[in-house]
């Protein structure tokens, strides 16, 4: 699978960007709060997330088997076109791991992953071109024609969520339950990596 970035990166989905703190309960869940407590910023979020990625040392760095083992066992195992192990920077997302005719990098308004990385748990977009907020994404509408996306979140330094482990396919599907423990599994390695050097 082939992706062909679109000469325009002007495209944005109607999800809003909102980083959320790193250990948020899932959305709709009961939230006691204490007045005495000052939750940062978005951009305070935002910049402390960018120093645990900047801390593990990986953005821009070359791939390397301890992730690239990760990805072929993760395609092997779901037979999908390509899985992705990405770090979500300021304006890019940088591909450390892939299997796949991919860039090492794509604009972060275009990175499927970008939305992964603002939840806590598994993205599962069984068929991108009837959801509405990805229907109308330049690589579901074009190169490389994507339908099924799964995505996990892996935290970096400090428990901010720095990237993600994606699948990605031009067929629809689901994951049944031992198909997402076994990805959950394979992001738990993945953030072991991730974490190792910071």
């Amino acid at each position: 699978m082939k992706i062909s970035l679109p000469t325009s990166g002007n495209w944005s989905h109607p999800i809003e960007r909102i980083h959320l703190l790193p250990f948020s309960p899932p959305p709709g869940a009961p939230v006691a709060l204490d007045p005495s407590i000052t939750l940062p910023s978005r951009r305070e979020s935002e910049r402390q997330r960018l120093r645990s990625l900047r801390r593990t040392g990986l953005l821009d760095s070359p791939q390397e088997e301890r992730f690239d083992r990760l990805t072929r066992d993760a395609q092997s195992y779901f037979g999908v076109q390509t899985v992705i192990i990405s770090f979500i920077s300021e304006d890019r997302q940088f591909l450390k791991s892939f299997v796949g005719d991919l860039p090492r990098t794509i604009p972060r308004d275009l990175a499927l992953c970008d939305t992964t990385i603002k939840q806590d748990g598994l993205l599962l977009i069984p068929d991108m071109r009837v959801d509405p907020r990805f229907s109308t994404h330049p690589f579901v509408l074009g190169e490389p024609f994507a339908r099924f996306y799964a995505g996990i979140p892996l935290r970096g330094p400090s428990g901010w969520f720095v990237g993600s482990l994606c699948l990605v396919d031009t067929e629809p599907r689901h994951l049944c339950a031992r198909e997402r423990a076994y990805l959950g599994t394979l992001a738990d390695l993945a953030e072991i990596e991730v974490n190792a050097g910071a």
